[in-house]
């Protein structure tokens, strides 16, 4: 039977969960000026404990969060104003972000979730939050060109496939392109990771960067792009090998690529490319599970907006809104690595992270502790907060609700065979790459 513990247990273990991920030592380069009493640790708990709270106004949410910290650490002087609050968090958030970052991502003592298949894969997507239709907020954060709607935020996330855990992510205006959002997060891809993405990031510069620097990738391709067959620029492997050479592109290279066509469960077709040849490294079936392994950034954006609630955001100018986004990302992605490692403790893969019992469990610890309540300790609650063990027998089946957008889904690229002054063009590129070579 788990011991039943009370507040002073319950204070020393919530103060050594952030104690452990956020050391003091970690805030030493974040130096006070003036009589400021907001120090960026207290701003960092604060924020984090405030999105973890139920509330329907920021401000009440920072009530809770301040009275709450208030108990777990009694000497700290927390100021009561709200607004003085929000610009502590704009002023030390440009400090703190690219620092926490780097200690919430997964790393490599994650053995066992480190790899995917032996590899180290990142998928990227990215998605829109709704702002207050206010005039700052329409000014400076534009609206995505669709009817109806509001202003918005768009966030591009990379996430490690492996713990489910985010690894980078870029914000902007609605109007902002996810292409671009990934391609500021490129230089921070670990070594020789592989990247999977769905339809809409190829791209030839993409795939030549990857090239390049010794990544791989497992990318779908849709009907905006052509490729090519035939061309002769590499050994071919019959009905596999693929070429992208737009033609914006033809005093550059090929780029040889290996093709995977499959149907989904739906019965559409799904055509993918990948970089890395050698099918004992990386199989067919191999490339069709990372691929599907994608799909766990699509949960986290469901966990973000609809168990979370954070579809909507509250602020009423672009830059309190911005402001708002990150420390809301930043709070699930503390809680998800706290609670991976509890999982990972315990034997459990830490992609089977529940964000709706995570929710559960952190409000009713933090409530319990403010209370004096007793039950199980952090760990043991913290344990608890994964998905359920069911295997589902049938497919999922929905019911038709009127929604604001139904895309299409990707169909497949326009293949053609390479005609002859293609192939002579990419013949003369050999020869004088060889001769320069």
């Amino acid at each position: 039977m788990a011991r039943i513990q009370g507040r002073n247990a319950y204070r020393e273990q919530f103060q050594g969960a952030m104690m452990e991920l956020f050391p003091p030592p970690m805030f030493a380069q974040c130096s006070r000026h003036g009589n400021a009493e907001w120090s960026a640790q207290k701003v960092l708990w604060v924020s984090l404990v405030m999105n973890w709270m139920a509330g329907s106004t920021l401000s009440e949410r920072f009530r809770a969060a301040r009275g709450l910290i208030r108990v777990v650490r009694p000497r700290w002087v927390l100021p009561t104003s709200f607004a003085g609050f929000v610009e502590a968090q704009q002023r030390w958030l440009p400090v703190l972000w690219r620092l926490l970052c780097r200690r919430l991502r997964p790393d490599e003592e994650l053995l066992d979730t480190w790899r995917v298949m032996g590899w180290v894969v990142l998928a990227v997507d990215g998605s829109r939050f709704e702002c207050p239709r206010t005039t700052d907020n329409e000014e400076g954060l534009k609206c995505a060109g669709r009817e109806k709607t509001c202003p918005q935020i768009f966030q591009t996330t990379l996430q490690h496939v492996g713990t489910g855990l985010p690894w980078d992510l870029r914000l902007g205006p609605g109007t902002d392109s996810e292409r671009r959002h990934l391609e500021l997060m490129l230089r921070d891809l670990p070594p020789q990771s592989l990247l999977t993405a769905d339809a809409g990031f190829i791209s030839y510069e993409l795939c030549a960067w990857l090239c390049r620097n010794n990544h791989t990738f497992v990318l779908r391709v849709g009907g905006n792009v052509t490729l090519l067959e035939g061309l002769g620029w590499k050994q071919e492997q019959f009905g596999q090998t693929v070429y992208l050479w737009p033609q914006d592109y033809r005093n550059h290279q090929p780029i040889v690529l290996r093709q995977l066509r499959f149907l989904s469960p739906g019965g559409l077709p799904v055509v993918l490319l990948t970089n890395e040849f050698d099918a004992k490294r990386l199989s067919d079936e191999a490339m069709r599970k990372i691929y599907a392994a994608r799909w766990g950034i699509e949960v986290y954006y469901r966990t973000f907006k609809q168990t979370w609630g954070f579809r909507q955001l509250l602020s009423r100018t672009p830059e309190t809104a911005l402001n708002e986004q990150r420390w809301r990302i930043l709070s699930l992605w503390t809680l998800q690595r706290i609670m991976g490692k509890s999982l990972q403790a315990a034997g459990h893969d830490p992609r089977r992270f529940s964000g709706a019992k995570s929710r559960s469990i952190i409000r009713e610890f933090l409530q319990d502790l403010q209370q004096g309540a007793r039950g199980p300790c952090l760990g043991t609650r913290f344990q608890t907060a994964r998905t359920d063990d069911y295997q589902r027998d049938r497919p999922k089946q929905t019911r038709k609700w009127p929604r604001k957008k139904n895309d299409r889904p990707p169909g497949p690229p326009k293949l053609r065979p390479a005609t002859p002054r293609e192939i002579q063009r990419a013949n003369q590129l050999d020869f004088l790459i060889r001769l320069i070579c």
